[in-house]
């Protein structure tokens, strides 16, 4: 048997690592411990038998039935690495792998009892986890599901808003970014989704990508909408762009959207297993240069088309593999995001974004919404 195992201490509610191997949400800290194909977790008296019907996982232990196995002088005042020592001592393990997100104390506590502790240079330590499996992709379409009938409930109260005096009312309210993001949030609250950060900008705040929006939503200003829901019951994320005005955009706003659809086309029409994601995201920058929508900075601030092209989407909102001038390269399996966007002070922000993936010989839209600029 292998002298290494990996190790978390954490809540599956904080780690995405622990509930992608135990699909148990618990949100206090528990040891889990992965030795060989044995993956074993450690549950206190509240969550153990909860933990034996739940937790995909081929052994339980009580936490109780540890500390009753420390000296006296620890059982008062133990802390996670006492429990496990006894147990990486029950199976000799001498090493732990751990995420590079592992608490110092915890990495030093072992360290001094003469356990050695390999950390992983990478985002996950289960590399599986790049590679979506179907159960997965269905996890992650469920989700996309409702992320579009949250955004078709956003757009439909910017297309059925009224322009007076240079302002956006909606059955006779101005309409607001917080507004919109509170039918948007309480829509997906009641389908099971928690829905923080969403995205509802207008006007000049919508050329700083992750300006969550606020105040009065101008006419003919582009309206940046981003919406990325958690889901309650699988941790999976969705996660979707759309841009909209009201009014009577000008012709350069025209162009620039029809520029940025023309980038997501081309990103996605690259994407397939074993292609750089950096050739992808050089040719929508190539794309937006010959289209006059160049990347600077103006006054000290940058403009453009300033972030990636997209990233991995799964139990995480943003993880591997990127899709950027520093990107990896894609395989099948892979799950990601494909989000171009350009953002100018004097015109505003536009992003679309939909979520693809990975196939063989090209790739899966798993996004199912409209995109239509003028609402």
């Amino acid at each position: 048997m292998s002298k290494r195992a990996y190790l978390i201490i954490d809540s599956s509610e904080n780690n995405s690592d622990l509930f992608y191997k135990t699909h148990f949400m618990v949100p206090d800290p528990v040891i889990f411990i992965e030795h060989g194909s044995e993956k074993i977790i450690v549950l206190n008296d509240l969550e153990l038998e909860r933990g034996k019907e739940e937790a995909s996982v081929d052994t339980v232990i009580s936490l109780s039935d540890c500390i009753n196995k420390l000296s006296s002088s620890k059982k008062k005042n133990y802390n996670p690495v006492d429990i496990v020592e006894l147990i990486f001592k029950e199976r000799k393990i001498i090493t732990a792998d751990v995420q590079k997100t592992f608490p110092v104390f915890y990495a030093d506590e072992l360290r001094k009892r003469k356990f050695k502790v390999a950390v992983s240079k990478d985002h996950f330590l289960f590399p599986s986890r790049l590679k979506k499996s179907d159960e997965e992709v269905t996890k992650i379409k469920k989700a996309l599901s409702a992320t579009t009938q949250a955004m078709n409930i956003a757009i439909k109260m910017v297309s059925e808003s009224k322009i007076k005096n240079q302002k956006l009312y909606y059955k006779k309210a101005v309409l607001s970014s917080e507004l919109i993001k509170k039918e948007i949030n309480s829509y997906l609250a009641g389908k099971g989704f928690n829905a923080s950060h969403t995205i509802v900008a207008g006007g000049v705040q919508g050329s700083m990508p992750h300006n969550t929006g606020s105040g009065e939503l101008p006419p003919d200003w582009p309206i940046v909408i981003d919406i990325f829901p958690k889901s309650q019951e699988t941790g999976y994320f969705g996660d979707m762009t759309r841009t909209v005005v009201k009014g009577n955009p000008s012709k350069k706003l025209k162009r620039m959207y029809k520029t940025v659809l023309d980038g997501q086309k081309l990103g996605i029409s690259m994407i397939k297993d074993g292609v750089k994601s950096k050739e992808i995201h050089s040719s929508i920058v190539d794309l937006f240069e010959k289209n006059g929508f160049t990347t600077e900075a103006k006054d000290g601030k940058p403009q453009g088309f300033i972030h990636s092209t997209g990233h991995g989407l799964g139990l995480d909102i943003h993880e591997p593999p990127r899709v950027g001038k520093n990107g990896a390269v894609l395989e099948a399996g892979n799950v990601v995001t494909v989000e171009p966007g350009l953002y100018y002070q004097d015109l505003g922000g536009i992003r679309i974004e939909d979520v693809v993936l990975v196939t063989k010989d090209g790739n899966i839209n798993l996004t199912r919404c409209q995109k239509k600029f003028i609402v």
